[in-house]
Order: C-alpha cells, then sequence, then structure tokens
C-alpha cells in the first residue's frame, strides 16, 4: 500500500506554512497531495483551509525533494474550465518528472457550488465533461477538437492516472472506462467490509483519504472516532497506530493519503506516523503507471 500526506499538513496552514514540505521529506513520506478549497462556508463545522491545489504542488515539486508521488485529492471539475485543467496537468507533470497522480471530482460545499453556478446536475455534467476532455487531449492528442487548434505536449509527457471521487453511480458507470482509480472517503475499519460491494467502480483500485489524530500522550488510546460534522477523524494511540494501518493495508487499498487535521505543535505525531507508513510503502518508480485493475497492492 502507498502512502502519503495531505498539504496543508495541519488546518491551519497560516502558522506552518509549506516549509513543513522539507520535515516531511526528511521523515521519509513518499507522496505529498493538495485539496482545492477555494472558499469555507460559515456553517460551524467547516473547518477546511487551502491554498490553490495547482500553485501549491508546482511549488512542492519545485523544491527538489524526492517525493515519489505528487496527488490532488481533489481537484474540483466546476472550479476551472476543462482546457485549463489540463493545461496545468501538462505543466505539473513536466515539473515533477511523471510523478502526478490526479484526483477529480465535483466538489461537496453546497454553497460554494451555488456561487459557481453549479447545481446538482450541472455538477454532474461539468464531471462527465471535464474527464471526457482531459482523456482525449492528454491521451487522445486531442481528436476531437477542431482543426483550428491544437493541444501541445512536451516530449516525454505520459499521462497521469485518473482517480475519481464521485459516489454517483450513473457517473461511475458512464466513466468507468476512462478511470485509473477511484478516490473513496475515510471509514473507520469496522465499516471497512463490503463497502464497496455492488459500487459500479469496485473493481477499481482505491485511494482512500483519512482524517486521523495520533496521541502521543495516552500511547494506548484504543481506535476511536471523533465526528467533527463534515468529517469524521480516526484517534488512535501511537502504540496502536501500526496494526491500525495494517488493517487498511489488509483491505486492499491501493493508497491511503493520510490527513492531520491536529498538530501537537510537538512534531511526535507526525514522526510516528512516518514510522509507521514507512513500513507499509510500496516504493514507486517516478512515473510509473497504475497497477492493473484487480492487481494485488
Amino acid at each position: 500500500m502507498r502512502t502519503g500526506i495531505l498539504l496543508p499538513l495541519y488546518d491551519d496552514p497560516w502558522q506552518h506554512g509549506l516549509r513543513r514540505l522539507y520535515e516531511a521529506a526528511e521523515l521519509g513520506f513518499t507522496g505529498v497531495w493538495t485539496r482545492d478549497v477555494t472558499l469555507t462556508e460559515n456553517d460551524g463545522v467547516d473547518r477546511a483551509v487551502a491554498g490553490d491545489p495547482v500553485a501549491d504542488l508546482a511549488h512542492a515539486m519545485g523544491t527538489g525533494l524526492p517525493f515519489e508521488e505528487f496527488g490532488t485529492a481533489i481537484l474540483c471539475a466546476g472550479y476551472r474550465h476543462p482546457l485549463s485543467m489540463a493545461r496545468s496537468v501538462v505543466m505539473l507533470q513536466q515539473i515533477s518528472g511523471n510523478r502526478l497522480v490526479l484526483g477529480l471530482g465535483a466538489g461537496s460545499r453546497t454553497n460554494v457550488n451555488a456561487l459557481y453556478g453549479l447545481d446538482r446536475q450541472a455538477r454532474r455534467q461539468n464531471l462527465l465533461q471535464t474527464v471526457r476532455t482531459l482523456d482525449d487531449l492528454l491521451r487522445q492528442g486531442g481528436r476531437d477538437l477542431p482543426d483550428t487548434v491544437r493541444f501541445e505536449k512536451p516530449p516525454g509527457f505520459r499521462p497521469p492516472p485518473m482517480l475519481l471521487a464521485s459516489g454517483d453511480p450513473a457517473v461511475l458507470s458512464e466513466l468507468g472506462p476512462y478511470l485509473d482509480g477511484l478516490m473513496v472517503p475515510g471509514l473507520p475499519p469496522e465499516k471497512l467490509t463490503n463497502a464497496d460491494e455492488g459500487h459500479p467502480g469496485a473493481l477499481l483500485p482505491r485511494t482512500m483519504q483519512l482524517s486521523l489524530a495520533v496521541s502521543t500522550a495516552d500511547r494506548h488510546l484504543p481506535v476511536g472516532v471523533r465526528d467533527l460534522g463534515r468529517i469524521a477523524v480516526v484517534e488512535v494511540g501511537a502504540e496502536l497506530l501500526a496494526p491500525l494501518l495494517e488493517r487498511y493495508a489488509r483491505h486492499g487499498l491501493e493508497r491511503l493519503v493520510l490527513h492531520l487535521p491536529f498538530d501537537d505543535l510537538t512534531g511526535r505525531q507526525l514522526a510516528v506516523l512516518a514510522a509507521r507508513t514507512r513500513e507499509l510503502t510500496t516504493p514507486v518508480p517516478a512515473g510509473a503507471a497504475p497497477a492493473p485493475v484487480g492487481s494485488a497492492p
């Protein structure tokens, strides 16, 4: 199972900034991921704060740090025109040396989507169009473009794996042939069994974004879940972290992207997490293609 951490590292990005990238690299994390939060909802529970995902990833890539993967978790289709998104993807893939993993979704914040003019149907149609356009431009040579224009890609460009975050069966059925995997919401370990039974994309490799809090004060804290309204955080003591991560690995996830909403200000939480994820991480050569559908992680 591959692992990565989500930027900003904690839900207080203005305090820490991207300098934490160097700490993450020194600790041996192999993947960094960004999220797309243009606006935070004033609903009393939305705590997400983030920069621009394309700018953040370009900065991370430009440091020259030896991360094996750079991912988006996710890019929201409705917030960018597909042609502009395709150009951003090409440039990120070039800067990173073909190490990008492209996670896409429709965006789940109702009030934010409304400002973009996206109701339920518009979100669905926009997502369908975006995935098809990216497939055409990145993989098919722009066959659907008119003869008056062309889409340029640099020498040596490889289309990045494309992962989709969607629980819409109709969308998953229609877009399945274009996808290399799914991005699934974080679940506590007891809910993993049969979570995908009957799902249209059940055979696709899965990447899970998991919100996690590792206690270094109570190192034997049993696994539990703290409900924050919009997300649920899995809490665990440092001594019980390894068996928890092994449970996720045994469930056949291709990748676990870890979101740490709480900073303990000591660095111990991050260090413990790094030590345990190194035991689970599969090295990924730069530009490697995703594993075949149905293959072992």
